[in-house]
C-alpha cells in the first residue's frame, strides 16, 4: 500500500485572489444582458428571461479569480468574462457615478507567522524555512518575513556546511 503525501503546511496568510470592486452609490446596478420578457399570440407575458445583472452591496462587489459567478435572480456568468467586461466599462474609474477597482493590501505580520519562523529556526529546520520563506514570496511577498526567513536559512545552511566540514574532518582523522 502506498504511503499517503501529507499535503504541504501553510505557514503564512495568502492574498486572495479575486477582485474588489467599490462604488460611491451602495445600491449599484450594472447591466450586462437585460431582461427579456417573452409573449403569447395573445400578447400577454408567458416568460422571462432572466439577463445579467450585478450587483453591488454596500458598495461593494467582490469577483473571484476563475469560476461561475452567482448574479441577480441567481444568473451565472464566468468570472473572466465578467473581468473583460467590467475592464471596458465605460463607467469604470468614474469615483463619482460609476464604479472602480481596489487593490488588496497586505495585512500586518501576525503573532502567529512570527512564532512559526522563530519556532522552525529554533528546531533548525532548514526545509521547512524554506517551504515558509517559498509561501511569503509566492503570497504577500512581506519585506519584513522574506528578508527573516532568508537570513535564518543562510545561516542555518553555514551552520550545516561547517558542521558537515568537521564531521568530515573528524572522520578522516580517525582512520
Amino acid at each position: 500500500m502506498p504511503a499517503a503525501v501529507a499535503e504541504p503546511q501553510q505557514f503564512v496568510s495568502t492574498p486572495d485572489t479575486g477582485e474588489i470592486w467599490l462604488a460611491r452609490r451602495s445600491a449599484l446596478r450594472l447591466i450586462k444582458r437585460p431582461t427579456r420578457q417573452t409573449r403569447d399570440a395573445e400578447g400577454n407575458p408567458a416568460e422571462t428571461i432572466y439577463g445579467q445583472t450585478l450587483e453591488f452591496t454596500e458598495g461593494v462587489f467582490r469577483l473571484p479569480a476563475e469560476g461561475p459567478v452567482r448574479l441577480a435572480y441567481g444568473v451565472e456568468c464566468e468570472a473572466q468574462e465578467l473581468r473583460a467586461w467590467l475592464a471596458a466599462h465605460p463607467m469604470k474609474d468614474d469615483r463619482e457615478e460609476g464604479f472602480w477597482r481596489v487593490d488588496a493590501v497586505a495585512p500586518p505580520v501576525s503573532s502567529e507567522e512570527l512564532h512559526k519562523l522563530m519556532e522552525l529556526a529554533t528546531n533548525l529546520d532548514l526545509e521547512g524555512l524554506r517551504e515558509f520563506l517559498a509561501q511569503e514570496q509566492a503570497g504577500w511577498d512581506r519585506e519584513q518575513l522574506t528578508s527573516t526567513a532568508a537570513g535564518a536559512i543562510e545561516r542555518l545552511a553555514a551552520a550545516h556546511a561547517a558542521y558537515e566540514a568537521e564531521a568530515k574532518a573528524a572522520a578522516k582523522g580517525q582512520k
